[in-house]
């Protein structure tokens, strides 16, 4: 029977090991966010660009998820509810809502940058590889990628 670390080794295309990297980071940080927190995994990149955007609006916080505004103010409902945001009228906008953390939330946030971090410095301690190298390797990639697709697109 073949196995998944088969497929991996042999495959030719960059984007199968992206792929499985993605998704295997998924599943450590899915257990992590299931076992202790109180958001839901589909959450958490909303919350994280909060603590880093604190203060932002729905609508933005909607087109930085790739989500849209229902699904942004329904998880926002869930994360007022368990004490992790506050939601203030925009004095600019009466019908925008800026966007901050609690201190539950924000403690959330650094709980899950934190775990983040390990993930990252596993990978980089399995390779022999500093963590700021790897970054800017993958930024590299990532940015020849960007430049590619709109070059050919």
């Amino acid at each position: 029977m073949i196995e998944y670390d088969d497929i991996i080794k042999d495959s030719p295309f960059l984007v199968n090991h992206l792929i499985s990297l993605s998704k295997t980071h998924d599943f450590y940080i899915n257990k992590e966010i299931k076992n202790n927190t109180d958001i839901l995994p589909s959450q958490y990149y909303m919350l994280l660009f909060l603590y880093y955007e604190m203060g932002t609006t729905q609508s933005d916080i909607a087109k930085a998820c790739l989500m849209d505004r229902s699904g942004v103010s329904r998880a926002f409902k869930d994360f007022e509810d368990k004490g992790l945001i506050i939601r203030e009228t925009d004095e600019n906008n009466k019908r925008a809502y800026k966007i901050t953390l609690t201190k539950k939330g924000i403690e959330t946030s650094e709980f899950l940058i934190k775990k983040e971090l390990e993930w990252d410095n596993m990978i980089c301690n399995e390779l022999n590889m500093n963590r700021e190298d790897l970054l800017k390797l993958l930024s590299k990639i990532s940015l020849k990628s960007l430049e590619f697709n709109r070059e050919k697109f």
